[in-house]
C-alpha cells in the first residue's frame, strides 16, 4: 500500500479477515502493536531519506549506458566523485546523513526554491537544472515549468528520474561544457553545486549560463555561504566523527568555494554577462543559504 501511494495511487479500501473477538480480549498484542508502529516508522524514515527507493520508474529500463531515455557519455568523466555519494548507503552514519539531508531539502530548501522559482520565470518556462542531484526539490515544479535537468553523475540521474518521472528531459552533461545551442532556456537555476567548484571554474559557469540563457534570462542560484549555519553545522558533524570519534567521514565533496560576500557574487556574475537582481541571506530564513538571482544582460 506504501509503494501504491508513493507512486500517485490512492487506496480506498482495503479487506482484512479477522478471527472473532473475544469478549475482554484484543485481537492485537502489544507485541503487534510495537511490530507495525516500528514498520511504519521505519518506512516514513526510509522514504525520507531516499524517496526514489519506493518509486517505481516510468522511464525505460536503465542499462549501463543509459539513464532511462538519457544517454550516458562514456568520455564524461567526474573527477568529484559524485556517483559515490548518490549511491545506495549501507553504513549507519552515512544513512544518518541522508536522512537528514533529505529533511533539510524537503522541508527547508525546496519551498524557498519554489518561492524563488515562481517570483521569477512565468509558468511554461523552459528552465535548465544544472547539477540536479536527486531533484526531491523539483518534484511541485513540472507542472507549471518545463525542466530539463543534467548532472555528471549517472547515478544521480537515475534517482531524479525516479523522483521526477514527469520531468521534460534529463540529460548526462557537464555543467563546465553544456550541450545545448545558443539562447536554449529561459532560465537556469542549481542548489549547493557552485561551492564544490574553483573560482575559475565558476566563472566558466557562469559563462555557459549564458550563453545558453535567452536575453533577458536569469538565472537563480542557492550558494552556501562561509558564514551559514548549515556550513557550521556540518563542520560540527564532520569534527565529531573524525577528530573525536575517530572515525574518517566525508559525507561529500570538498566545499572549497563558500560564498563570502553579495560583493563577490556580483563581480563573478558582472563578469559574466549577468546584472544581479536580487540577494537574500539573512534572519529570515536561518542564515541557511544565499539565495541569488541575476539577469543576463
Amino acid at each position: 500500500m506504501f509503494v501504491l501511494v508513493r507512486n500517485g495511487f490512492s487506496v480506498k479500501e482495503f479487506p482484512i479477515a479477522l478471527p472473532a473477538r473475544t469478549y475482554g480480549s484484543s485481537k492485537m498484542t502489544a507485541r503487534e502493536v510495537f511490530r507495525s508502529g516500528s514498520h511504519l516508522f521505519r518506512l516514513r524514515a526510509l522514504s525520507l531519506a531516499r524517496p526514489s527507493r519506493f518509486r517505481v520508474s516510468r522511464s525505460p529500463a536503465l542499462g549501463s549506458n543509459s539513464v532511462g531515455a538519457a544517454s550516458i557519455d562514456p568520455e564524461l568523466i567526474d573527477p568529484q566523485g559524485w556517483d559515490s555519494y548518490w549511491d545506495k548507503k549501507d553504513r549507519p552514519t552515512a544513512m544518518a546523513y541522508e536522512m537528514i539531508a533529505a529533511i533539510y531539502r524537503v522541508s527547508v530548501i525546496k519551498p524557498r526554491l519554489e518561492r524563488a522559482i515562481f517570483e521569477n520565470f512565468k509558468d511554461g518556462s523552459r528552465l535548465l537544472h544544472a547539477g540536479c542531484g536527486s531533484g526531491q526539490v523539483d518534484m511541485d515544479l513540472h507542472g507549471r515549468m518545463r525542466i530539463t535537468a543534467v548532472d555528471i553523475s549517472p547515478s544521480a540521474l537515475r534517482v531524479y528520474q525516479r523522483n521526477n518521472p514527469a520531468a521534460f528531459a534529463v540529460q548526462h552533461a557537464n555543467v563546465l561544457d553544456l550541450p545545448f545551442p545558443p539562447a536554449s532556456f529561459d532560465g537556469i537555476y542549481n542548489l549547493g553545486v557552485f561551492e564544490h567548484f574553483t573560482l575559475d571554474e565558476i566563472q566558466t559557469i557562469l559563462e555557459q549560463f549564458h550563453r545558453v540563457l535567452k536575453p533577458g534570462g536569469r538565472v537563480v542560484i542557492f550558494w552556501p555561504h562561509a558564514r551559514a549555519t548549515s556550513v557550521a553545522v556540518m563542520k560540527g558533524a564532520h569534527w565529531m566523527m573524525n577528530d573525536i570519534l575517530k572515525r574518517p567521514v566525508q559525507f561529500y565533496p570538498a566545499e572549497i568555494s563558500l560564498l563570502q560576500s553579495r560583493a563577490q557574487a556580483s563581480g563573478l556574475l558582472g563578469n559574466a554577462g549577468f546584472r544581479l537582481v536580487d540577494y537574500h541571506f539573512g534572519s529570515r530564513d536561518l542564515f541557511i543559504q544565499a539565495v541569488i538571482a541575476a539577469e543576463k544582460r
